[in-house]
Formats: C-alpha cells, sequence, structure tokens
C-alpha cells in the first residue's frame, strides 16, 4: 500500500527512530497510527532488508498488549509502518499527570511483563 494512501492529521510524537502521526486510511474509513522513518536510517544501504526482516516478525505478535502491525513499505526512500490507532494516549502523556498509583502502576507493568 502506498505510503500516499494514509492522510495525515495530527503528529502524534517524535523519537530517536521516526515521527508518528495519526493518519486516516480512507480505503478501509479508519484511523491509524503512521510511523515516518527518519530518512538518515533509510539510506543506510542494508536498512530495506534489515527494516523488511523486523516488520514481519513484528507483524506475526499477536497479543492484547502489543499494537497490532497493519502494513510496512519503504517508498521513495522513506520507510513507515502502520499500526492500530490507540486512543489514550502515550506513557509519557499517563505519567506527566503525576505519579501513579501503586495499583494503577502494578496493572501497568503487569500488562508490559506479560508483552514480554
Amino acid at each position: 500500500m502506498p505510503l500516499a494512501d494514509f492522510v495525515r492529521r495530527e503528529k502524534l510524537g517524535e523519537g530517536a527512530f521516526g515521527v508518528v502521526y495519526r493518519a486516516h486510511q480512507p480505503g478501509l474509513d479508519r484511523d491509524v497510527a503512521l510511523k515516518v522513518v527518519h530518512p538518515r536510517f533509510s539510506g543506510d544501504p542494508g536498512f530495506a532488508r534489515r527494516f523488511e526482516t523486523e516488520a514481519r516478525l513484528v507483524a506475526r505478535i499477536e497479543h492484547p498488549s502489543v499494537v497490532p502491525l497493519f502494513e510496512f513499505g519503504v517508498e521513495d526512500g522513506t520507510a513507515f509502518l502502520v499500526m492500530r490507532f490507540m486512543e489514550g494516549g502515550s506513557l509519557a502523556d499517563v505519567l506527566a499527570k503525576g505519579p501513579l498509583r501503586p495499583e494503577a502502576a502494578k496493572r501497568m507493568v503487569e500488562q508490559v511483563a506479560a508483552a514480554l
């Protein structure tokens, strides 16, 4: 699926690896999380092969605490991942509201541990 098939709506965050957008996939009328990898990584000659191998492995993971990967690709030197859009924000958003109560922290750690 071409990168142009996704309409970027808002930037959700940025990390060392890339930028994540809330995007719309008109063909399926759904919002997705679209991660566009920074160009400095895509320029590496072995990147596309490693990226595809890792994306295929991630796409096979099925667990309630792991966000599913729908699609991936490299187009005109731009690598991207398409994942389920999850409401609720990031862990950083949750922690910015203040310390978690012990029970909430315990549930979060259990979910992460189960996914690993």
